[in-house]
């Protein structure tokens, strides 16, 4: 009789050079693609797919979302900081003097008085990763690291 345990998980060395160093929880998505966060009223047909990571200082951990493209911007924040469990209070984190905006991977700032459709095609696509930054600009430092995070975790390794 031979007692078999459960192997732990653990990164392989081939797969160090796919993945790379391991990210900080504050970087780490914390639900899937699959399993974006939204309002199940929303029809499928008017639902746009978004990731959003939070400012730095709060270490929340980025998430999938959906939401309504017919919807002003300023939902994605209010919903976004909701789920990460933080307050606004008048465009601002409570406690910061700075507003809190929303930047693209390229740095630009999306406005938050127009609706999501506004912005689609030419600013944002479906799919994009949004960042919640305190300030009007983001560091380029800032969004390398997030680009990397991104693209370490939609990377994939294959074993044969």
């Amino acid at each position: 009789f031979v007692r078999l345990r459960a192997a732990r998980p653990r990164r392989m060395a081939c797969c160090a050079g796919c993945l790379g160093p391991s990210l900080p929880p504050h970087y780490t998505f914390s639900n899937s693609a699959r399993n974006a966060r939204g309002d199940a009223r929303i029809s499928p047909d008017k639902r746009i797919y978004l990731s959003v990571f939070f400012p730095d200082s709060e270490r929340a951990r980025p998430a999938h979302f959906f939401f309504d493209r017919t919807k002003a911007t300023s939902r994605v924040v209010e919903d976004a900081v909701a789920y990460a469990g933080l307050q606004l209070d008048r465009g601002r984190l409570v406690g910061s003097p700075e507003k809190l905006n929303l930047f693209t991977l390229e740095g630009e700032v999306l406005r938050t008085d127009l609706p999501l459709d506004a912005h689609l095609g030419a600013t944002l696509h479906p799919s994009d990763v949004l960042l919640l930054e305190k300030g009007n600009r983001v560091s380029e430092d800032r969004l390398d690291a997030i680009k990397a995070a991104v693209e370490q975790q939609n990377g994939s390794c294959v074993v044969m």
